[in-house]
């Protein structure tokens, strides 16, 4: 078999998508051939590509209400509105995706961002596609411009049930839709015993354990995390990790020497261990990225998310919070939320209860069950076009 993956570097859920998929491929059909291609990094002006991978993180960190202001204006935007602004979009896409998919000749296209898909569709209007092809939602709210891909995809993968209806008014047929949940590394379906995972990253187990995972453009500052968690009265164990961000890792252990925090606090960076932490952890602090939060729901730990976020991860939250299996916070009550739990057991019971009803731990062996039955793409008198559309 032969599959082509088309991602983007918006954010690191796409590529994290495509590589998930990629493996487990791979672990039950090892001649497989695989490849992953971000499509702005290839095909687009460096400015576009620029854009695409830091861009994304820069309107986030510092332009945060009018990246929002036009996510929810392109939501009610008018047909000639979108089609300007998927035009351009994709500009300079179709054409080096046509070119990759006639010469890598793939039996299955997986896109795993919604302007691929778009890019695809254009394609198709123009060209034959012997290949099967497949996306999937990526977060819990529903995202403009996904009524382009109906007539384009073979498997339409969602996150939810409820998204059926409005997928089927957007345009897709029932036998394009597949309800299986976000595609996340399938180490955080099978959460491991908390004493066995105490001990192998140096925890106690009998201590009430909140992980503060600071994703891209975590929204509270080291002091202010600090300060908030001086307000909680009941003495915590407190797992920071800060990711790849040494200078932040750094910084918040210089402030923590000084802090005089009556609390268990090991200051981590990137840590390759996040499954054996989540499995310790009785409460998750941080954003509301559809990967992240879905490996927190897989792990059956409730969360406090913060408020301040990009739109599509403000609805992420928003069905979190309505399915009662998380808390939305201000930076400033942070430790109200904390010691609201931690004083009401009945209230955290409740929320644990309803995460554990949430989970979708079976996702990617959905996903593989639909990929291994797709037959092999005939491209006989395809011919490679250099000047798609």
């Amino acid at each position: 078999m032969k599959v082509l993956i088309f991602t983007a570097s918006a954010g690191n859920g796409h590529n994290s998508t495509a590589k998930r998929i990629r493996e487990k491929i791979l672990k039950h059909d090892s001649k497989a051939e695989i490849k992953i291609v971000d499509t702005y990094e290839s095909y687009a002006s460096r400015i576009k590509a620029w854009t695409m991978s830091k861009g994304y993180c820069f309107a986030c960190n510092h332009l945060l209400p009018a990246y929002n202001y036009f996510f929810k204006k392109a939501e009610k935007d008018s047909e000639s509105n979108k089609k300007r602004r998927i035009n351009k979009k994709i500009k300079s896409l179709p054409s080096g995706m046509l070119n990759e998919i006639y010469d890598f000749q793939p039996d299955l296209i997986i896109s795993t961002y919604i302007f691929n898909t778009v890019a695809l569709a254009e394609i198709k209007r123009n060209h034959h596609i012997p290949a099967k092809i497949m996306c999937m939602t990526l977060d819990y709210g529903i995202s403009p411009y996904w009524e382009k891909g109906a007539e384009v995809l073979d498997y339409m993968f969602l996150t939810d049930d409820y998204m059926i209806e409005t997928f089927l008014k957007k345009g897709y047929k029932k036998e394009q839709l597949i309800s299986s949940g976000i595609p996340v590394g399938e180490q955080f379906s099978h959460t491991l015993d908390r004493k066995e995972a105490s001990k192998a990253v140096g925890l106690d187990p009998d201590m009430f354990t909140v992980v503060i995972m600071k994703a891209s453009f975590f929204p509270v500052s080291n002091q202010k995390i600090i300060n908030e968690l001086k307000k909680v009265e009941k003495t915590l164990q407190v797992v920071i990790i800060n990711g790849n961000n040494k200078k932040v890792t750094n910084d918040f252990a210089k402030r923590l020497k000084g802090a005089n925090l009556h609390h268990k606090v090991i200051n981590l960076g990137f840590t390759n261990q996040v499954v054996e932490y989540f499995s310790v952890a009785d409460l998750v602090i941080g954003k509301a990225g559809g990967l992240s939060t879905t490996e927190t729901i897989n792990s059956g730990v409730p969360s406090i998310i913060l408020d301040k976020l990009p739109q599509q991860e403000i609805y992420n939250k928003n069905y979190l919070v309505d399915n009662g299996c998380a808390l939305s916070t201000t930076k400033n009550e942070i430790a109200k939320n904390l010691n609201y739990l931690l004083n009401n057991p009945d209230e955290y019971n409740r929320l644990k209860a309803n995460t554990l009803k949430l989970r979708k731990i079976d996702t990617l062996n959905m996903i593989y069950d639909i990929i291994k039955t797709v037959p092999k793409a005939d491209y006989s008198g395809l011919k490679k076009n250099k000047d798609v559309i």
